[in-house]
C-alpha cells in the first residue's frame, strides 16, 4: 500500500532530492548534482571489497593469503556522509523511500557495471532478520533494497529460503571476536538449493562476519559461488 501511495504521489508531485530538496530531472528522488558527490567506492579488492592502495592488483594480499568464504564483494559506496543518512534512515528511521533510491542505484550497478561478462547470479538473497527483530522493525531493509533489482532484471528473489534461527545482538559496538561469536550458526537452510551462483544482499558490510556465516550455510546447501552486494563497505 505504501509503495502504491508513493507511486500516485509522483504522478501528482515533482520528484524532490532527498538530500538537497531541489526538484530533480532524473525521475528519482535524488538529483544529479547530489548523486555525483556521493562517496562512490573506488580501487576496491575484488574479493573482499576493501580499499586497496595498489590498484594494479584485483585482490588484496590478505585475500590472496587467506581467502574469505564469499567469492566476491560488490559495493556502491564507502560508509561516509551523505550515504550514511540514507542507510541509517532506511534501517532505523522507516524511510522506505531511501530503500528505493539506494536500490535503484544498486540495480544500475548490477545490470550495467558489475557483470559485464553476463555471468549474473541466478538469485539474490536479502540478508534475513530474526523474527523478533523483523516484528520490531516492521520490515527488512535488505528486502527493500532488493525490489528494484528484481523488478528490472530476471534475477530471482529468494527471501524465504534462509532462516535466521538465532536472535543475535546488533553487530555495531562489538569487537571482532564478539562479532564472529555473535553470528555463529545464526542461519539455517532447511532444503538443498539447486543453484550454482547466488548473491547475498546486505545494506552495510563491516567485518564481513555475518555475510561469511551466511555464505558458509549457502555453500553447505550446495551453492558453488556466492557474491555479496552491499550499499556500503565499511
Amino acid at each position: 500500500m505504501q509503495r502504491f501511495v508513493r507511486k500516485i504521489g509522483h504522478w501528482l508531485l515533482p520528484f524532490l532530492c532527498c538530500l538537497c530538496g531541489d526538484k530533480t530531472n532524473t525521475n528519482r528522488d535524488l538529483c544529479s548534482v547530489c548523486r555525483a558527490t556521493l562517496p562512490w567506492a573506488e580501487d576496491r579488492c575484488y574479493r573482499c571489497g576493501l580499499r586497496m592502495h595498489n590498484n594494479h592488483l584485483s585482490c588484496c594480499q590478505t585475500c590472496i593469503d587467506n581467502p574469505p568464504a564469499f567469492d566476491r564483494v560488490c559495493t556502491l559506496f564507502s560508509y561516509d556522509a551523505p550515504v550514511t543518512k540514507l542507510v541509517t534512515g532506511l534501517k532505523f528511521g522507516r524511510q522506505l523511500a531511501y530503500g528505493r533510491i539506494l536500490g535503484d542505484m544498486l540495480a544500475d550497478a548490477v545490470l550495467n557495471d558489475w557483470y559485464q561478462d553476463g555471468n549474473f547470479p541466478e538469485a539474490v538473497i536479502p540478508m534475513p532478520l530474526h523474527a523478533k527483530r523483523l516484528k520490531t522493525r516492521g520490515y527488512n531493509q535488505s528486502l527493500e533494497l532488493a525490489w528494484p533489482i528484481t523488478k528490472r532484471s530476471k534475477i530471482t528473489l529468494l527471501s524465504q529460503v534462509v532462516k535466521r534461527i538465532r536472535s543475535t545482538k546488533p553487530q555495531s559496538g562489538l569487537n571482532a571476536e564478539q562479532r564472529r561469536h555473535n553470528v555463529s550458526k545464526a542461519f539455517a537452510i532447511p532444503i538443498p538449493l539447486m543453484l550454482e551462483h547466488v548473491a547475498i544482499l546486505d545494506d552495510v558490510v563491516t567485518t564481513g562476519n555475518t555475510v561469511s556465516e551466511l555464505c558458509m550455510a549457502l555453500k553447505q546447501a550446495g551453492v558453488l559461488q556466492v557474491d555479496v552486494w552491499c550499499i556500503c563497505r565499511a
